[in-house]
């Protein structure tokens, strides 16, 4: 397999958009084979067949919907030395390295032997912009350009198999955050000033699966915003300490809840008519994610 590729891509004038991929019937996907499934290709081989064969759509776990995107050790090819088998999407118009936000929903089943990652990158120059390597230690690293020299700099983000964890990347004029479950984890500079036009999901074909699911591009606000917003009480939390059941006011509709505790680890709950019941958590202190339909943010709150 070759390591070095490039795909040609129609590039537009950079502007911003928004958009939610979720891998669900009603976006046109379908189950299967992600290449060649809208703006999606899988890694090119530079042989036959021309891409890899199965990075698939799946319904075997998923966070928003019932699909999400598998990417799996492809049997033909060994080991690689560089995270770069997986689901690549090409962005129709692409995004402004000084302002742009990507986030999604990541699940990995290996720790040893498997490094995931992911990368956004202009592909014509292919140049990273941004690289995220989930590593066989259960560190988060993090591509950063230090005195002009690219390098993976460790963050302090841990990860561990089988859980989910929302990974966010936004990046401004004056340098790039990398959050994980809200919590910024890292604050660097992009690795190149290119304008970017496509992400990978990617994995060293190592041992294990990974899961992607609810990417978004340009529709997470930055944190100060998200606090700014419970500060003008769009949303309301009470009570905090809370024993039982967290009562949520919105303006907007409540798409989803999450609990993590303080090490990442995501928790079951349940919200029912605007009630989170938190009965089963023991006490402590951990963190709420709310997603709206405008928006989403993090408050921590306190189980008694």
């Amino acid at each position: 397999m070759k390591t070095y590729y490039s795909i040609a891509l129609t590039l537009f004038t950079v502007l911003s958009f928004a958009q939610t991929i979720s891998f669900e019937n009603n976006e046109g996907f379908i189950n299967g084979n992600i290449h060649g499934q809208g703006a999606w290709i899988s890694t090119p081989t530079g042989g036959v067949p021309e891409n890899v064969t199965h990075q698939t759509i799946s319904v075997d776990y998923a966070t928003d919907g019932n699909s999400s995107l598998k990417i799996v050790r492809e049997s033909t090819f060994g080991i690689q030395s560089e995270p770069i088998i997986g689901g690549f999407y090409n962005l129709s118009i692409p995004l402004d390295f000084a302002n742009f936000s990507v986030s999604f929903d990541i699940n990995m089943s290996q720790m040893n032997g498997a490094v995931f990652g992911f990368q956004a990158v202009n592909s014509l120059e292919e140049k990273y912009v941004v690289r995220v390597d989930f590593d066989k230690t259960g560190k988060m690293k993090v591509l950063n350009s230090v005195s002009a020299i690219p390098g993976l700099i460790a963050t302090s983000g841990i990860w561990n198999p089988n859980t989910w964890y929302r990974i966010k990347v936004v990046g401004t004029a004056a340098d790039i955050r990398y959050y994980l479950n809200d919590i910024l984890i890292y604050t660097g500079t992009v690795a190149s000033t290119f304008n970017i036009d496509q992400l990978r999901f990617v994995h060293n074909n190592g041992l294990g699966i990974g899961y992607i699911d609810n990417i978004k591009i340009n529709s997470e606000t930055v944190m100060s915003l998200k606090e700014t917003v419970v500060n003008k009480k769009k949303v309301i939390l009470y009570p905090n300490p809370v024993v039982d059941f967290i009562h949520i006011n919105s303006s907007n509709k409540i798409k989803n809840v999450r609990v993590y505790d303080l090490v990442g680890k995501k928790i079951d709950v349940t919200l029912n008519d605007g009630k989170v019941d938190v009965r089963n958590l023991v006490a402590g202190e951990y963190l709420l994610n709310i997603e709206t339909e405008r928006g989403d943010f993090t408050e921590k709150i306190i189980k008694k």
